[in-house]
């Protein structure tokens, strides 16, 4: 399956992500702002999420990070440095910001955000590296910057 594919396939959890992040029992826990993870860990908190940065060591079969984000004036950062590196940054709400810095090769980027004047920026570093944002509603902007080879990039935005 090629990379694009992967990031496809996980696109259809999407909606089930969204609702979860809308359940009362997460709005009314009482998260932390920054919670240190283990690759494959899921991030979710208030008023800023910064996934830890991730450095690859030796061969790891998967590292993915992922922050998932409810509410308005959020922001969300996610740097990685290594090869076949995921970052997802899920978002719905009011003047969001969320980040993506990628250096490596194989690596893919992915923001999706839903409400009004919300941020995005991907920058990726390195060679064949997939890089998508998409974003729902309105006065969204988003910005990809990519450096290398065999790189791909899919911006959308709906009303």
């Amino acid at each position: 399956m090629i990379d694009a594919q992967r990031i496809a396939c996980k696109a259809v959890l999407l909606p089930l992500l969204f609702a979860t992040l809308a359940s009362p029992t997460l709005l009314a826990a009482s998260l932390p702002n920054s919670l240190d993870l283990a690759p494959d860990e899921i991030a979710s908190s208030r008023p800023n999420a910064n996934a830890p940065i991730q450095t690859e060591t030796g061969s790891p079969t998967r590292n993915l990070a992922l922050v998932a984000q409810a509410g308005e004036s959020l922001n969300a950062n996610i740097s990685q440095t290594g090869n076949a590196l995921e970052a997802f940054i899920l978002q719905s709400g009011y003047a969001l910001e969320a980040s993506i810095e990628q250096h490596g090769s194989h690596n893919q980027g992915l923001i999706v955000q839903s409400g009004s004047y919300n941020q995005a920026r991907i920058e990726q570093y390195g060679a064949y590296n997939d890089a998508q944002i998409e974003q729902t509603g309105t006065g969204h902007s988003s910005s990809v910057t990519q450096h290398g080879r065999g790189l791909s990039v899919l911006v959308r935005q709906y009303r």
